[in-house]
C-alpha cells in the first residue's frame, strides 16, 4: 500500500467519525485499503471498486462497484462510484457519505481526495444528482452499469479513432417507443435477444458499430437494445438543459422529463458523458475528468 494511500484512509476514517458518515465510498479497486478502512470503521458500511475485469452481477464479493476500464481522474472515479452505489441502491435518501478517490492515469489508483455528500431524496449535495428513485426505477444496476460504462468508452475512444455521439435511454421502453418514431430502418430488428444484450459483448459492439447513426437507441431495462436510429417526439421544450448544449442533449432531457426512463449521451464535440433523468441533468463526466 502507497503512503500516500495509507494516509488519506486514516484521514477519511476520521472525517467520517467526524461527519457521522454512515456509509464510505472508495472508488478504486484497492483491497489493502479497504480492509484498513473496514479496520477502522467497524460500525460504518464501506463500498468500494470491483476487481477490474470481474463480473459485474456478480454478488459473491460484497458491497462492490463497476468503474470503467479507461483511465478516470479523481473527479470522474467520485462522480460514477457515486452513479453505480445509487443505481444500484446502495445508497438511501438522508444518508451522509465519504466518497475517497484519486489520480488514475498511471494505472494504479493514488488516493488524493475525500468528499462528503449529503443525500437526500431530492438530490445528492452539489453534484446535481436527481431523485434517487430514477436511478433506481429505470433499470436494473448490471443494465445500467454496462450502458454508462460503455457510454464514459465512447467519450474517451470515439468509433474507429474518430469522435461520435451518442443517446440512449434505458428503461420505460413502452412509452418511449411510443413517442418516438424511425429515422431508418431498425437494424437491431429480427436478431435474438442475447446478441441484443448490451450484457454481452456482440451487444456492445453492435451499438459500438452503429453509434454514429442519427436517432437514440432504445434499451430495456434489462439491457436488450430494442431500437437503434429513433426520433424522439413529443417530448417538449426542455429549460433545465445548460447553455451550449444542442439537440441531443434536449432531447435526453426531454423524453425523461415525460416518461421514466434515463437517457445517457456522449457529446460529439468534447467526449463527456451526460445522465439526464426527471427532465433535467443529473451528472456529466467530463472526458478529462
Amino acid at each position: 500500500m502507497r503512503d500516500t494511500n495509507q494516509a488519506i484512509i486514516r484521514g477519511a476514517a476520521i472525517v467520517a467519525e467526524e461527519a457521522d458518515a454512515s456509509t464510505i465510498i472508495l472508488a478504486g479497486w484497492l483491497p489493502d485499503e479497504r480492509r484498513q478502512l473496514q479496520a477502522l470503521l467497524r460500525d460504518r458500511r464501506v463500498i468500494s471498486a470491483r476487481r477490474p475485469g470481474a463480473d459485474p452481477r456478480s454478488l459473491d464479493d460484497g458491497e462492490m462497484l463497476n468503474l470503467p476500464q479507461v483511465r478516470l481522474r479523481r473527479r470522474g472515479r467520485a462522480k460514477i462510484a457515486l452513479l453505480e452505489a445509487l443505481a444500484s441502491g446502495m445508497l438511501n435518501p438522508g444518508e451522509r457519505v465519504v466518497v475517497i478517490s484519486g489520480d488514475a492515469a498511471n494505472g494504479d489508483v493514488q488516493l488524493d481526495t475525500i468528499a462528503v455528500m449529503d443525500l437526500d431524496g431530492e438530490s445528492a449535495g452539489d453534484n446535481g444528482l436527481g431523485p434517487l428513485a430514477l436511478l433506481r426505477q429505470a433499470a436494473d444496476p448490471a443494465s445500467f452499469d454496462a450502458v454508462l460504462t460503455m457510454c464514459v468508452d465512447i467519450g474517451h475512444d470515439g468509433r474507429e479513432g474518430k469522435p461520435v455521439g451518442l443517446l440512449v435511454t434505458l428503461g420505460d421502453h413502452d412509452t418511449v417507443l411510443r413517442r418516438s418514431h424511425p429515422l431508418v430502418l431498425n437494424p437491431f430488428a429480427g436478431h435474438d435477444e442475447a446478441a441484443r444484450s448490451i450484457m454481452n459483448a456482440s451487444g456492445r459492439r453492435a451499438l459500438q458499430e452503429f453509434s454514429g447513426m442519427d436517432g437514440a437507441f432504445i434499451i430495456r431495462s434489462d439491457g436488450v437494445i430494442l431500437a437503434g436510429g429513433r426520433y424522439l417526439q413529443d417530448v417538449g421544450s426542455p429549460t433545465s438543459v445548460p447553455a451550449g448544449l444542442g439537440a441531443r442533449h434536449r432531447a435526453a432531457a426531454g423524453i425523461t422529463g415525460s416518461t421514466a426512463s434515463i437517457a445517457f449521451c456522449v457529446s460529439e464535440s468534447n467526449g463527456d458523458t451526460r445522465v439526464f433523468g426527471g427532465g433535467r441533468l443529473l451528472m456529466t463526466i467530463e472526458r478529462n475528468d
